[in-house]
């Protein structure tokens, strides 16, 4: 009785196997493929250029303004420690030639038996030469100026223009007024082209 119960015991442990052998284990479940993306970002770089431009301010005068060689534009003035100061300012050409010539006491002559209105102990006149403040091809004034003025100034008194459209001679006359005498400098700067005179105090 014994051995046939255990023989029965195996049998059935036998079938368990068996069993268990035709069972069909589960398949892993699949892992998902996964892509990877990557996103390359494109910046734009946009390059802005500034053009800076000067201009020079040379009065009002064309390339073909005939006023001899060169245009005379205007006059200023203006006292600075230990001299007084005088600038004709020219158009566009060369610096033209100039002369001086003094005079102690009386009026400045102007041309035509005119004399200066403006007084002085004495005078200065300082002449252009092929220069004048008319433009002969336009048939117009360019010279923008005081044809006359009086300055409080402690050596230059003042200024008096005249002579400016003379077609003949073409020539531009310039009379100051100055007080007790005084040494004085001519001289010419450019960029733009001026005639610079200094009288001291």
């Amino acid at each position: 009785m014994h051995h046939k119960g255990y023989r029965r015991l195996r049998a059935s442990v036998v079938a368990l196997a068996a069993a268990a052998l035709c069972l069909t284990a589960p398949q892993a479940a699949a892992v998902p493929e996964t892509t990877a993306t990557t996103a390359t970002a494109t910046t734009a770089t946009t390059t802005t250029t500034t053009t800076t431009t000067t201009t020079t301010a040379t009065g009002t005068v064309s390339a073909g303004s005939d006023c001899q060689d060169v245009c005379v534009l205007g006059v200023r003035a203006a006292t600075h420690p230990g001299h007084d100061r005088l600038v004709i300012d020219l158009g566009r050409g060369p610096v033209p030639r100039w002369t001086t010539a003094r005079q102690v006491g009386g009026r400045l002559a102007a041309g035509e038996g005119a004399t200066m209105p403006v007084t002085g102990a004495e005078y200065l006149k300082v002449t252009l030469h092929r220069a004048t403040g008319f433009d002969f091809s336009g048939g117009r004034l360019v010279y923008t100026g005081p044809r006359h003025r009086t300055y409080g100034f402690p050596s230059l008194k003042g200024q008096g223009q005249f002579a400016y459209a003379d077609a003949s001679v073409r020539e531009f006359h310039l009379g100051l007024a100055l007080g007790e005498y005084s040494s004085y400098r001519i001289f010419a700067l450019g960029a733009p082209n001026r005639i610079v005179v200094d009288v001291d105090h």
